[in-house]
């Protein structure tokens, strides 16, 4: 039974194909985080606050390079739906570079300029201390994280998909393991404390990316390019990876600063309020890892019908993709409300740090079902057709013109509750979910990239 209405529902084969594979992958990173928090969460209320700041700016860094990732997703669908290996080698190789130029900067300020990076978030000096160690530390495994988003965003737009959730499941177990056994000094190490899960992460990291790359070239599997497959770029294709990539860079880095500033409006509000916040972050990356491949699905499968010029069969695809978004959302919001008490107590902290945490996932699980829409529509409809320009104005509407002001004005002004900043500021959400459907709805983002090379090569 099941088979056949796969063979009469292709849609849902391939959808099912990518999308499960990538859901995995980000469920068991989301559940490492959960795991991470609670072994932090041994060494009390600083140490859970440092890593929430701690991580903000590598979380710059990685959201900026996805940026890159997205960009190279988005040429490598539509020429993989061409067959054009030529023109994909080219899209990896340029992509790449200007990666590796990103990787260096966040390296240089993550480095040498710490403390000077967590005196931006809070003043409490204990904080500043752990956090600005933890973050020089984490700080080394950034060139790891550099080649997993490659390798993995050229991988998932050729159809091998499988390859990055084996990697990314191996390091989520190993990076368990090492905390364990470097935070609290087990199996007769040392006891490292906070610096402990640094270090695992970027052990972690390199054992990931080393996986990828011995098994993408033994296998062959695209991604597997020589030197000079990679840098035979010309002026006028690097405008093109340039005309794709530059929106979603300014696009990720000002939305993930954004988010920073968010972490700001919290972290002034107190090192408790910074930490419920925390606590909450396992929980939200969990439920939109649940989601993840779909919106990864979309990218890629509509990409793939515009490469193809199906036009109609894309837009199709579109909507079914935000109404399986937004059922699929909505009910896992339920059951994160039901669920709620069940998860903080998992955790050793106070009561009142407790309830606090409660609330804000409560306000989180009303506003999920918009957050995986938005998520659907921008991060894969709406890009899969090079028209990134429309994400650029959507994140930086909603984030900088709602968001951040709405933020301050009600914690600093109106000094309300954290769980009711939070939710203020996830207005900002349903105002880019309206304008979203709207652009969805009007076709123009609908290109074909590859028509303007038929008949030529790019060269």
């Amino acid at each position: 039974m099941i088979e056949k209405i796969f063979k009469r529902n292709p849609y849902l084969r391939t959808m099912l194909a990518i999308a499960i594979p990538v859901s995995i992958q980000s469920l068991f990173q989301a559940s490492l985080s959960i795991i991470d928090q609670i072994m932090v969460g041994e060494l009390g209320e600083n140490a859970i606050a440092a890593v929430g700041l701690g991580s903000r700016f590598p979380n710059i860094f990685i959201t900026t390079l996805n940026a890159i990732g997205v960009s190279t997703s988005i040429m490598v669908a539509q020429y993989w739906g061409k067959k054009d290996k030529k023109n994909i080698a080219r899209s990896f190789g340029g992509n790449l570079f200007i990666g590796l130029a990103i990787t260096i900067i966040f390296f240089i300020i993550s480095f040498i300029l710490p403390k000077q990076v967590l005196g931006c978030y809070t003043k409490d000096a204990n904080v500043i201390e752990l956090g600005s160690q933890y973050l020089k530390t984490i700080a080394v495994g950034y060139i790891p994280i550099l080649l997993i988003t490659m390798f993995s965003s050229v991988l998932r737009s050729t159809e091998h998909v499988k390859l990055p959730m084996y990697a990314g499941v191996f390091g989520i177990v190993m990076n368990t393991l090492l905390n364990y056994v470097l935070i609290f000094g087990n199996f007769g190490f040392t006891p490292m404390g906070l610096q402990g899960t640094a270090y695992a992460t970027n052990i972690t990291r390199f054992l990931e990316a080393s996986i990828l790359f011995v098994c993408v070239y033994v296998k062959k599997y695209p991604g597997a390019y020589k030197f000079k497959e990679i840098s035979d770029l010309s002026v006028s294709f690097m405008k093109k990876i340039i005309a794709i990539s530059t929106p979603i860079i300014i696009n990720e880095f000002l939305w993930a600063l954004g988010e920073t500033m968010y972490s700001i409006v919290y972290g002034r509000m107190g090192t408790s309020d910074i930490a419920a916040m925390t606590l909450t972050y396992p929980i939200q990356n969990l439920s939109i890892g649940l989601l993840s491949g779909v919106s990864v699905a979309a990218g890629i499968m509509v990409g793939n019908k515009l490469g193809q010029d199906e036009r109609e069969e894309a837009f199709k695809y579109s909507r079914k993709f935000v109404q399986l978004g937004i059922v699929s959302s909505a009910v896992f919001g339920v059951l994160l409300i039901l669920l709620s008490k069940v998860y903080v107590v998992i955790f050793n902290i106070s009561d009142d740090l407790k309830e606090c945490t409660v609330k804000i996932l409560i306000m989180y699980s009303l506003v999920l079902w918009i957050k995986v829409s938005n998520m659907i529509i921008g991060g894969g409809i709406l890009r899969s057709g090079g028209e990134t320009k429309y994400t650029l104005f959507l994140d930086m509407f909603g984030t900088w013109g709602i968001g951040v002001p709405m933020g301050f004005v009600s914690s600093i002004i109106f000094k309300f509750p954290i769980e009711w900043v939070y939710l203020i500021i996830s207005s900002e959400e349903l105002v880019r979910f309206i304008i979203g459907m709207k652009i969805m709805y009007s076709k123009k983002w609908m290109n074909n990239l590859t028509e303007r090379d038929v008949g030529k090569s790019i060269s």
